[in-house]
C-alpha cells in the first residue's frame, strides 16, 4: 500500500508524542494562522514545523537559522512562488519535505534541494510544473525513498537524474491533462523507464497511460498501482512475430490496482497476470469487462483478495476466479444467479460481496463450504428463501437491506429470521431493521418488516382449512344430533306443510259454485281397527270447540236403507275434502278401498286438490297391496301428516290438519231420509 506524505506526517506524530511532554517546543503547529512570513521566534529545539495553509509567498535563506534539528516541514498550500538556493543551509537533518499545493515553476531548478542530501521523502505535486524534467540537484538526495510529483507534460529523459535512487514509493499525479511527448509513445522508452525503477511502490495514477511494459529483469516491485489510467488488455505484454509473450519478471508483486481501466477480457487479463506468482491482492473494478465462459482463466495461484466490482459482469464469471480466493467483491455487475452448474468449488471463500446485483433470491453456499459473509445489498431480492441458508453452515454475517421486499406469506420466514437475529448471536443480519421495508402490498409500503405481522393461519392452506372445516364440521354434527335428539325436522316438516296450507288457501280462489252442496269440511275414511283414535282424538279436535269443523264420517252421517257404496259416494261428494287415516289395518279394509278410489276420481274430475293423508303409524312400501297403486303413487307425490307419539308435538299436528281442512261452507247438513 502506498503511503502519502500525509499519512507519514500523522505516523511521526504519533511517535513523538511522549517527547512532546518533556520537550513541549519539539513540535510546532502554525499552519492556517494567516501567516505572510516564517516566524523568527521559532523554538531552536523545533524538529516537526508546520506551516501549511498560510500565504507565505517565499522562502529566504536565514528562515530557519539556528533550527539545526529540523527533520520535517509542511509549507504545503501557501502559494510558494521562491525558495532561495541556501534556505535549508542550517537544516542538515531534514528527511521529510512537503512542498505541494504551490505555485513553484521550474521543476527542473530547485537548487535549494542542494543543502537536502538527507532528505527521504519530499512531495512537489500540485504546483505550476510544465514538464516532469528534473534537474541535477535531484541526483544529491541518495536517500530518497519517497517522490511524489506533478506535471502538466511528460518526455523521455525527465528521471534521468534519479535513475541511481533507490526509491521506495514513486507517485505521479494528474495535474489537468496530462501530455506525452510524441517518441515516447513509440521507442517504448518511458514506460520502460517506470516499470524498471528499483523501487518497491510505484503508483502511476490518474493519467492516460495506454500501455506498461515488462521489466527487462526479476522487479523488485511488491505493489503496482495503475488506478485510472488508460491500459488496455496488451498491459505487460510484447508481440514477438505472430506470437504474445506474457511478463514473466513481475513475481514479486503482491498487490495490483488497475481500477479504471479500459480493460475488456477477463480472460485475457488473467493471463496477462499468470507468471505474478507472489500476487496476493488484485483489483480490477471499475473496467467493462466481457467473458462468456468459452476459455478458461489463467490466474495466478495465491490471490487472496479479488475486487471485479463494476464491471458489467454477469454469472459466468463464476467459471473464471482463482481457486484460492478468500475475498471476492462483485458488486455492481448484472449477476442474478450463482449457477448451478458451476464446477468450480472456492473452498477458501469466505467473503462474498454481491451488492447491487440482480439477484432475485438467496444463493446457496454449496461451492462455498467455508464463507462467513454475505453481502446482497440492493439486489431485486422480493421474498429471501431462508432455507438456503442451511447450506451455509459457517455464516456469520448476512447483508439484505434495501431490497425490494413483498410483505406477503413467502416472506413470513425471512421477518422471523430477522426478529431472532436481534436476541442471537449465530448470525448478524447487517443493517437491521433500518435497511429493511415493504414495497408491497400497498397498505404496508415503506413499513419496516419487524413491525409487519402475516398470519401464520393465512399461508398455509391445510391449516387454514382445518380451522374453517373443523369448527363447521363440529357445527353441523352438533346441529344434526340436536335436531335429531329435538326432532326439529318434524317441527320444521309440519310448520312447512302448515304454511304451505295456509298459502294455498289465500292464493286459491274458490268460486261460490264450487261450494254448492258442500256441507262438511272434510269427510273421515279409516279402518274400524281404528275407530277408537278417530273418536277419542280425530273428532275431538277437528269438531271440538278449538277446531270448529264439520266432519263427516260413517257412523253419525251414513243413511240408513242406502247401501254402503251410495252413502261412501254421498259423503265424498259433500265433503270439501277426504281426510285417509293411514296404517296397516287400512291397507287391508275394502271399504277404505273403495273410499279412496271414489275420493281419487272426484279429485281428477273437478281438478282440486281435496286428499289429506294422514299417517298414523309408519306405513313401509312393501306392506301396501298392489292394488293401492294410487295410495303409493300418493305417498310419493304428497306431502302427508304423521301422527306423533310425542304429546308435546300433538298440538302442532292438529294445528296443521285444521289449516289443511279449513274453508267457509255456503250451507248447513241437511238430514237425509229414505
Amino acid at each position: 500500500m502506498r503511503l502519502s506524505p500525509a499519512f507519514l506526517w500523522a505516523a511521526i506524530i504519533l511517535m513523538v508524542l511522549r517527547m512532546c511532554a518533556s520537550s513541549p517546543d519539539i513540535i510546532v503547529d502554525l499552519s492556517s494562522k494567516n501567516l505572510s512570513s516564517v516566524p523568527t521566534d521559532l523554538p531552536l529545539t523545533a524538529e516537526y514545523i508546520d506551516l501549511s495553509c498560510n500565504h507565505i509567498h517565499q522562502l529566504h535563506k536565514g528562515d530557519f537559522k539556528n533550527i539545526a534539528f529540523l527533520r520535517f516541514l509542511n509549507m504545503s498550500w501557501n502559494g510558494l512562488e521562491l525558495i532561495e538556493t541556501e534556505t535549508f543551509h542550517d537544516t542538515p537533518l531534514l528527511e521529510d519535505l512537503d512542498l505541494s499545493h504551490n505555485m513553484l515553476r521550474n521543476l527542473s531548478d530547485q537548487q535549494y534541494l542542494l543543502y537536502t542530501g538527507n532528505l527521504r521523502v519530499i512531495n512537489l505535486a500540485w504546483n505550476e510544473f510544465l514538464n516532469m524534467t528534473l534537474g541535477k540537484e535531484f541526483s544529491v538526495l541518495g536517500k530518497l525513498e519517497n517522490l511524489t510529483l506533478g506535471a502538466k507534460a511528460i518526455s523521455v529523459g525527465d528521471f534521468k537524474n534519479i535513475a541511481k535512487a533507490k526509491l521506495y514509493c514513486l507517485t505521479l499525479s494528474l495535474e489537468k491533462k496530462l501530455a506525452y511527448e510524441a517518441t515516447s509513445l513509440i521507442d517504448e522508452a518511458m514506460y520502460n523507464f517506470f516499470i524498471n525503477l528499483p523501487v518497491k511502490y510505484c503508483a502511476i495514477i490518474e493519467t492516460s497511460l495506454i500501455h506498461m511494459t515488462c521489466p527487462k529483469k526479476q522487479s523488485p516491485i511488491l505493489e503496482l498501482d495503475f488506478s485510472y489510467c488508460a491500459l488496455s488488455d496488451s498491459i505487460f505484454s510484447r508481440i514477438e512475430g505472430q506470437e504474445t509473450v506474457e511478463c514473466e519478471t513481475l513475481s514479486n508483486v503482491k498487490k495490483l490496482s488497475l481500477v479504471g481501466n479500459n480493460l475488456k477480457s477477463l480472460q485475457v487479463v488473467s493471463k496477462r497476470l499468470q507468471y505474478m506468482k507472489s500476487l496476493q491482492h488484485l483489483d480490477l473494478s471499475i473496467n467493462s469487462f466481457v467473458y462468456d465462459g468459452s476459455f478458461e482463466c489463467l490466474w495466478p495461484p495465491n490471490i487472496t483478495v479479488m475486487n471485479i466490482s463494476s464491471g458489467g459482469l454477469t454469472e459466468y464469471v463464476f467459471k473464471c476466479l482463482p481457486k484460492g480466493v478468500e475475498a471476492l467483491d462483485l458488486q455492481n455487475n448484472q449477476i442474478s444467479v450463482i449457477p448451478p452448474w458451476l464446477i468450480l468449488k472456492l473452498e477458501n471463500l469466505s467473503s462474498l460481496n454481491l451488492n447491487a446485483n440482480r439477484f432475485l433470491d438467496l444463493p446457496l453456499c454449496d461451492n462455498f463450504p467455508k464463507m462467513t459473509e454475505l453481502l446482497l445489498k440492493s439486489n431485486s431480492l422480493h421474498a429471501p428463501s431462508v432455507k438456503k441458508l442451511r447450506s451455509c453452515p459457517n455464516l456469520k454475517i448476512l447483508d439484505a437491506s434495501h431490497n425490494p421486499f413483498t410483505c406477503t406469506c413467502p416472506l413470513r420466514h425471512f421477518i422471523r429470521l430477522g426478529v431472532q437475529t436481534e436476541y442471537e448471536s449465530g448470525l448478524e443480519l447487517l443493517n437491521w431493521p433500518e435497511g429493511y421495508h415493504c414495497i408491497y402490498p400497498e397498505v404496508v409500503r415503506d413499513s419496516k418488516l419487524e413491525n409487519v405481522w402475516i398470519p401464520e393461519i393465512s399461508c398455509s392452506a391445510s391449516l387454514l382449512a382445518a380451522t374453517i372445516l373443523v369448527p363447521s364440521v363440529a357445527l353441523i354434527v352438533t346441529v344434526f344430533f340436536l335436531c335429531r335428539r329435538l326432532d326439529v325436522p318434524w317441527y320444521m316438516g309440519m310448520i312447512w306443510q302448515w304454511a304451505r296450507a295456509k298459502h294455498r288457501a289465500r292464493m286459491r280462489q274458490l268460486r261460490p259454485e264450487d261450494l254448492v252442496g258442500i256441507e262438511f269440511h272434510a269427510f273421515v275414511s279409516y279402518s274400524q281397527h281404528d275407530a277408537d283414535w278417530v273418536k277419542n282424538f280425530l273428532l275431538f279436535n277437528l269438531e271440538g270447540p278449538t277446531g270448529g269443523l264439520r266432519i263427516c264420517h260413517h257412523e253419525k252421517d251414513f243413511v240408513p236403507g242406502k247401501t254402503i257404496m251410495e252413502n261412501i259416494i254421498t259423503c265424498v261428494e259433500k265433503s270439501r275434502r277426504s281426510v285417509f287415516v293411514l296404517s296397516a289395518h287400512f291397507v287391508k279394509s275394502e271399504w277404505c278401498h273403495y273410499e279412496l278410489y271414489f275420493a281419487s276420481h272426484q279429485r281428477l274430475s273437478q281438478g282440486l286438490d281435496s286428499i289429506v293423508l294422514v299417517l298414523l303409524e309408519p306405513l313401509p312400501q312393501y306392506l301396501i297391496p298392489s292394488k293401492y297403486y294410487q295410495l303409493k303413487s300418493m305417498m310419493n307425490r304428497h306431502t302427508y301428516l304423521e301422527w306423533p307419539q310425542d304429546k308435546a308435538k300433538q298440538r302442532l299436528f292438529w294445528a296443521n290438519l285444521r289449516a289443511a281442512l279449513q274453508t267457509d261452507l255456503l250451507s248447513e247438513p241437511v238430514a237425509e231420509t229414505e
